[in-house]
């Protein structure tokens, strides 16, 4: 089966699918690909041959916070999230053998300004530049053999440059930086056995406005004894009459949407927020998974507790 990913090679996405695929079953053949937009469109590829059965994408980062454009191509592309993955992001600085103190430092933005601290006090007179990924910066600084590269340890060695600094991240309140990253599939996983220690993804998006609604769709969640993990607003995405500037809600709820009373949670915030002329979905559920820093369960318990969902 093929498992598509945010690619160059030697990247913490390509980290990410890897790990999940230690955790899927039969043979997988990793496929990298240039965008978020095209993983995402890599499992509802009209061309059989190019379809993917699973798709990892970003989805959280400590320091940055939501990968925005992540959660939009799920709710587009009515996609699945199936299981979760954090990756912790550790920084190096690589050079070519000619360097000097002002060499132009080459990565992807992401990665340069997750560094800004390092870089700043230790190399203020040097030019960024920024790139597509932090793959090619390593491979502009083998090809030049000059100049430095911001790039996870591995791909540095991979292109035989020397790491003349470790672990060179921005770290707020003494933690680490980590990504948090989404398995997707196109079709619903119903999942069976150990339901504790999963979140669920809803979208919200409510067809009208009024003073007070974000406070009343948190207390639904509230009065039905859930918790939730983060929230994110964003432009809605479906068209909605009447409304100037729509706006959408993401919620990552604490709890497996097989959860009796997520469920009616879920009914009271679509009836208390549709307008009664409206069949429209108010809610829609995007995926439950496994709280992403937890250890994974091994393939043997994880996979073969889940078939695909029934039709309806």
């Amino acid at each position: 089966m093929k498992l598509s990913y945010l690619g160059p090679a030697f990247t913490f996405s390509e980290t990410a699918a890897q790990q999940f695929g230690t955790r899927l079953p039969g043979s997988i053949k990793y496929e990298p690909l240039i965008s978020a937009d095209a993983v995402a469109h890599s499992l509802v590829s009209e061309r059989i041959d190019d379809r993917c059965e699973y798709a990892v994408i970003p989805y959280y980062n400590y320091l940055e916070g939501l990968v925005q454009e992540c959660l939009d191509l799920i709710y587009e592309n009515n996609l699945y999230i199936c299981d979760a993955q954090r990756i912790p992001v550790t920084w190096a600085l690589g050079a070519g053998k000619r360097m000097s103190a002002d060499d132009k430092i080459y990565s992807h933005p992401k990665a340069l300004a997750q560094c800004s601290e390092y870089l700043w006090k230790h190399f203020p007179n040097s030019r960024q530049i920024p790139v597509s990924s932090t793959a090619e910066g390593v491979e502009i600084v083998k090809e030049q053999q000059a100049g430095l590269a911001v790039a996870n340890r591995t791909a540095i060695s991979a292109y035989d440059l020397d790491v003349i600094a470790a672990d060179i991240g921005n770290k707020r309140h003494g933690r680490t930086n980590f990504t948090d990253f989404y398995l997707l599939r196109q079709s619903k996983l119903e999942t069976f056995g150990d339901f504790d220690n999963h979140f669920t993804m809803i979208a919200v998006t409510p067809h009208e406005d009024r003073p007070g609604l974000l406070a009343e769709i948190l207390g639904k969640i509230g009065s039905y004894g859930l918790n939730n993990a983060k929230i994110h607003s964003r432009p809605a995405i479906d068209n909605i009459a009447g409304i100037g500037d729509p706006q959408m809600f993401y919620l990552e709820i604490m709890q497996h949407s097989d959860n009796a009373e997520l469920i009616r949670c879920i009914t009271a915030i679509q009836e208390c927020l549709q307008p009664r002329e409206n069949t429209a979905d108010i809610v829609r559920v995007l995926g439950t998974y496994r709280r992403p820093d937890l250890d994974p369960i091994p393939n043997a318990l994880r996979f073969p507790k889940c078939r695909p969902a029934s039709p309806g």
